[in-house]
Order: structure tokens, then sequence, then C-alpha cells
């Protein structure tokens, strides 16, 4: 059999997001969306047969692909074969245009309709194919397959979503006849940032969404696993967790029994991402406001954290989240230490809560000062002195509202302590939120940047006078419904707020 392709390209290139249209958004024909999942499970035994990990099937690329599919065939007048769309744009716009949060770039094609099977080996008898098929750089993975006429098109599309560590069952078959399967589980990469959950270091892995009766364990990529017995879909989550107690869930489905049901083959098997989520039972809290957050925090094992002047050390803390904080000494004048970055988010009210102790609770004199300097713009300095410190040597908070401008000739965000006087001071871990908005049954928060995998969320209770609560972590359950027949659906997350004591 003649194939025939062209190489795909990788380019990643950031630029803003922007709103699709068109036949990529259309539910697939059953058919076509059987041979698109299989191609994903194939290449998948592929990358395992190489030593690579899975892909997570991702319904935004796949949207992209489709269309590209659908442009190749029917706004063609001659066959094609190639990357640029109709209109001139390349993969890694059209990925962004169909909501692909992540990098994207690489695509594969095969100019005509063919097989799953032979797709794949097509693409691997490829060299510039098979690198992007077998490349450890992607985790997420997106397949389009269209037929008009006597003409037809395929299109494979990788992506890489940093915030986005999925689960993945049997290499994303979709069906299994045993209940024990294999599972793979990314970790979130690198040490994390601001914004960015760092390496998992523990996990919980159930069948069901509240995680009843899950017991946190070491983080492991693989691991074996039983499906809740019977036939039907069976949805398989997990929830990893950083140093710092940050958390992400995710999930996957496959089908048990001896036959897949086609007609139930859906999008909402595919991973996705959501601008928003809904918030219920706020108000059991008796605090009349409420404030969010993702994880976001500067913690003093970041590589953004300095000591600029004086004297200072790391040290070991079981008290400090992650276990180390950072110590200013007296010596030399003052302390001084910040952490900087310019990848956090802007134009928006937060509010930054300074987690502190000092080794002196009695004296008036100043022993700390507080500030956030976002482009131009500086909010404090907040003095402390050591009557502000309720105990010694215990840590406290202390709220410091703050906006990141967007300001190119000011790109830095700094978050600074100083240490004055005689006293210890020891930073452990500033953590942020949103602005504290009214508590109500049922809210919807739009997340910052529009980019909701499965974060856990946080939230602080205020009051009026200032007072706020300790954080705690919400418990999410991600809702998946299956549908009867392909429709366009997705995966619909909740955030279910428990009751806090005040």
């Amino acid at each position: 059999m003649k194939h025939y392709w062209i190489l795909g390209i990788i380019v990643i290139l950031m630029t803003s997001l922007l709103t699709g249209t068109g036949y990529g958004r259309e539910a697939q024909n059953t058919d076509r969306l059987y041979d698109e999942l299989m191609t994903i499970y194939l290449g998948n035994l592929a990358r395992r047969d190489h030593g690579v990990p899975p892909l997570r099937a991702n319904v935004q690329m796949t949207r992209a692909a489709r269309w590209f599919a659908w442009d190749s065939v029917e706004n063609r007048h001659k066959p094609y074969c190639g990357h640029q769309d109709s209109r001139g744009f390349w993969p890694d716009y059209r990925a962004r245009e169909y909501g692909y949060p992540g990098m994207a770039g690489a695509e594969n094609a095969f100019c005509g309709y063919v097989s799953p099977a032979d797709a794949i080996q097509g693409w691997l008898d490829s060299s510039g194919h098979r690198a992007n098929l077998l490349c450890d750089c992607h985790r997420e993975i997106g397949l389009g397959f269209y037929r008009g006429g006597d003409r037809g098109y395929v299109a494979q599309m990788f992506g890489y979503d940093p915030v986005y560590p999925p689960v993945i069952i049997e290499h994303e078959a979709l069906t299994t006849t045993t209940p024990q399967v294999g599972l793979y589980i990314y970790s979130a990469s690198g040490d994390g940032d601001m914004v960015g959950m760092g390496a998992a270091v523990e996990m919980l892995v159930s069948n069901n969404p509240s995680f009843a009766d899950a017991l946190w364990e070491p983080y492991t990529a693989e691991k074996r696993w039983t499906l809740e017995p019977g036939t039907g879909w069976r949805t398989v989550y997990v929830k990893t967790r950083d140093h710092l107690g940050r958390t992400v869930t995710v999930s996957d489905t496959i089908y048990l029994g001896e036959t897949l049901p086609r007609a139930e083959l859906s999008d909402v098997l595919m991973s996705t991402t959501r601008s928003e989520i809904t918030i219920t039972g706020t108000d059991q809290s008796g605090w009349p406001q409420v404030q969010f957050s993702t994880g976001w925090l500067a913690d003093d094992s970041f590589d953004l954290f300095n000591l600029w002047w004086g004297n200072g050390e790391r040290v070991q803390d079981p008290d400090a989240m992650g276990n180390t904080a950072f110590r200013l000494e007296p010596g030399d004048g003052e302390s001084f230490a910040w952490f900087s970055t310019t990848g956090f988010i802007k134009d928006q009210p937060l509010v930054a809560y300074f987690r502190l102790k000092a080794s002196d609770n009695t004296t008036t004199s100043e022993i700390a000062r507080i500030a956030v300097e976002g482009a131009q713009s500086t909010y404090g300095p907040l003095h402390l002195t050591g009557r502000d410190f309720a105990a010694t040597n215990v840590y406290q908070e202390f709220a410091l509202p703050f906006t990141f401008p967007t300001d190119p000739e000011h790109p830095f965000l700094n978050i600074k302590v100083w240490r004055s006087g005689s006293a210890d001071v020891v930073i452990d871990t500033v953590t942020i939120f949103t602005a504290s908005q009214p508590v109500q049954d049922t809210l919807t928060w739009v997340l910052p940047g529009g980019n909701y995998r499965g974060q856990g969320v946080q939230a602080r209770y205020t009051d009026e006078q200032g007072g706020f609560s300790a954080i705690m972590e919400m418990s999410t359950k991600d809702v998946v419904t299956l549908p009867k027949k392909p429709v366009d659906d997705e995966i619909i997350s909740r955030v279910y707020m428990p009751l806090l004591v005040r």
C-alpha cells in the first residue's frame, strides 16, 4: 500500500487565544470518532514499545485536528498534503484557536483516509513523523479523521500543558474485559512556581470522585488498579500533591465489558479545560466573604527566592509549609530577602498573606517590614513591631492587598521582607488569594488565565474588620456524563465547599 505524508513540524508560538468555529466543534461521525480514538491507542502502544509514556486524548486538540482534516479536503480544489490550512495558519495557531491552553505545534498528517493501524505504521516509517509520535515532550494528543467523497485526511496534533498531569488507563484503550488495569500517572513537572504545582510526592487513587476510603500513598508513575466490577463505563480518579500541599485531580474512563457500545462514544471521554468552575455551599461558613486560590504562593524553596543583604539561612522547620523556612538574623544591619517573578497574574486585585514568626513579641519597635511591588506600583510597606505577633516563634499571617499591573517596561513582581532590630524573623510562605467577594450558596469563579484542569481550589473566609480564616481546600468532583449518542459534551467540574467551623 502506498502512503502519502509530509513531515510534521514543531512550532511553539504563544499569542492571544482566539475562538475556533466550524467543523471541529460539531459532533464527530461515530465511525470516524472510533478511528480517532483507536489511533491514539495504537500510537500509545508504539510509545510503550519504545519506552515512552502514553498520551491522553484531548478534546481541544482533537477539534483543531478535525477542522484541519475537513479543511484540507473541503476547502482545497485539488488534493492537498501539508500543515498550513487554507487560511494560511499553522498547527500552533489552530490549537490555540480551539482553546488548547498549553504548548502545541507538533503535528503529523496523513494525506488520505487510512485505517488507524496504517496511519501509525506510516508515521513510524517516516523519521520526522516518528520523532513527533515518540517524543517524551508531549502529554496530550488530538486526532482528526475526515472523509469527503473520494478524498480524506488524517491529522494528529501533540501538546503539553504544564499544569495538567494526566492519568491514562491501559494506554488509552477504549475497552477492557478485566477490571484489573494498568495506570500511568504523570507528575506535575519541575519544582513548582507561584502558579504551578511542583513535582508530585503523594497521590490518592479511587473509583469515586470523592476519594472515599482512599489513602495517601507515595507517588509512583505506574500502578495496577482494580475497576469497579460489572459492565459499563468505569472512571478512575487520581489526586496528586506536591511538597507544599498543592493538589490536582485528574481522571480517565474506559469501558469494562466484552462489547464496546460504539454509539456511546463521545468527546466527553477526552481531557479538557474549563475557564470557570461552579462553587456551592460557601454561605455555610458564617463568614460574610470568601477568597479563592489554586495554590498560588511564593516559598523559600523556590529559585525565585533570594537573600539580598544581611544575615540569613534556610532552616528545617516542621511547622513550615514544605518543612523549610528562611531565617533572617541580626547582625550587619538589616536583613532583606525577596521573591521576584514576571510570570504571575496581571491586573487583578489580590491579597498576599505573609506567614512569619519572630523571636520577640514584646518590643514596640519595628522588627520587620513587608511590601509588594508590581511594575511601578508599591503596596506597603507594612511595618510590624514585636507586639504585632501574638506569641514568640509561632507563625502568624499578615495580609497585604496588591495588584500586579501589566507594564512591559517594568515586568517584575517583587515580594519583599526586611528584618530590623535584634529579633530573628522567619519567613515561611507567602500565599496569594483573590480579593474578597460576598459568599453565596452557588457562585461561578472565572479563573485567572482561564485554565482549570483539576487544580485544588483553596479558600479563605474574611470579614469587614480584616479578619480571615485558615486556608482550607475544597473537595472537588468531576461529573462525567456518558451520553447514549455522540454529543458536544464536556466534563463538568463542580466544587463543593465543606462546612468551616469558625
